[in-house]
């Protein structure tokens, strides 16, 4: 749902929900009441998480795996109230209504609606884990506090009820969230059955695009407040005037050496991330270019212990277009581009590389 959409009456209800922490927190005491009982019956098994730098593919894959029957995701009708999703779900339900898709405000094709999955988990970190965001930006996790993590684990429960209306153990829970590439180890303590899956794109190619919404978001913040609001509220740090970068090792000098405005920050952020995420042990990469040319969507369910569903690997594999590549590196530093192509093949050419 592109924030266009949002109407008046939409971006009240948006600024009740965020506007102090009380209404999210009434709606999941209710529901901790009404609901307690099928939420603890709720398994959490195997748990996908599909995580990246943005503009790697991290939406596509969502949108892919968000077909399976087995599957459930976050989707838009889950805002404002994010954390009370059965609750929320119940008091809407009459007032549902169709839309039709259109193209997302990234402006890469991918068609949205009210409907389709998206990436809204980040806001049960803000709320839970608030120090580790600091205006300089994201420190990232060695462990998860046993109290937050079973605090993770029955949102994950509550989601999945709400779409089945009871417990249902053949149900998945998949989560997109670009910022879980600062918390993938600490993930796997916590769920050690989970799958990690991230989206590995050219440097220069992942750069530039990472640039190009930089400076679309920039402009989009100064026009309007609420688009800017909106991304901090549900944690969405990664661009414009709210950007607030992983601060994996490295990033910190890499902050002083280049303005975020420059293709030189987000290639020197790319090698910072990538490297971080190369020492973890659970990371497994999925080469985007091999990937949308060959569209193995079988392949990776079959990774992914899902079924072979015939809809979700013929659509999957409707939806994979080839990613854009830029032809140029926009005058890029040569070194930075010399260690960031080093670390791409080292990391696609490795065992941790799927397909």
């Amino acid at each position: 749902m592109a924030l266009e959409d949002y109407g008046w009456a939409d971006r009240m209800v948006h600024k009740l929900a965020f506007g102090s922490t009380m209404p999210q927190q009434v709606l999941l005491d209710m529901e901790r009441k009404r609901y307690g009982k099928a939420i603890a019956e709720q398994p959490v098994t195997a748990p996908i998480f599909i995580t990246a730098p943005a503009r790697a593919g991290t939406t596509i894959l969502l949108e892919i795996l968000s077909r399976h029957p087995a599957v459930v995701t976050h989707t838009h009708r889950d805002m404002p109230f994010i954390l009370s999703p059965i609750v929320w779900r119940g008091m809407t339900r009459r007032f549902q209504v169709r839309q039709d898709k259109k193209e997302r405000s990234h402006g890469d094709g991918i068609m949205v609606d009210v409907d389709s999955p998206e990436a809204f988990e980040e806001v049960l970190w803000l709320r839970g884990q608030a120090n580790h965001y600091h205006p300089e930006g994201i420190k990232p996790w060695e462990r998860l506090p046993d109290a937050f993590a079973e605090r993770l684990r029955d949102h994950m429960r509550a989601l999945i009820v709400s779409r089945a209306g009871k417990p249902d153990p053949t149900r998945r829970y998949v989560s997109k969230n670009n910022a879980n590439i600062a918390r993938l180890d600490a993930l796997a303590e916590t769920f050690p059955d989970a799958l990690f899956v991230v989206p590995l794109r050219a440097p220069i190619d992942h750069a530039r695009s990472l640039l190009k919404q930089h400076r679309a978001a920039i402009a989009s913040h100064g026009a309007h407040e609420f688009a800017r609001d909106y991304a901090a509220q549900i944690g969405h740090f990664e661009f414009g005037k709210v950007h607030r970068p992983i601060l994996f090792p490295g990033m910190h000098a890499a902050a002083r050496a280049h303005a975020t405005t420059t293709i030189d920050y987000w290639l020197h952020y790319w090698i910072c991330a990538y490297r971080f995420l190369e020492g973890q042990h659970h990371a497994r990469f999925l080469d985007m270019a091999r990937f949308t040319a060959g569209k193995p969507v079988a392949a990776l369910l079959a990774h992914l212990g899902l079924s072979p569903d015939a809809d979700t690997v013929a659509q999957g594999e409707m939806l994979l277009r080839p990613m854009s590549e830029y032809g140029d590196d926009m005058g890029a530093s040569p070194a930075l581009l010399e260690e960031a192509g080093a670390l791409f093949e080292r990391l696609r050419n490795s065992p941790a590389c799927l397909l």
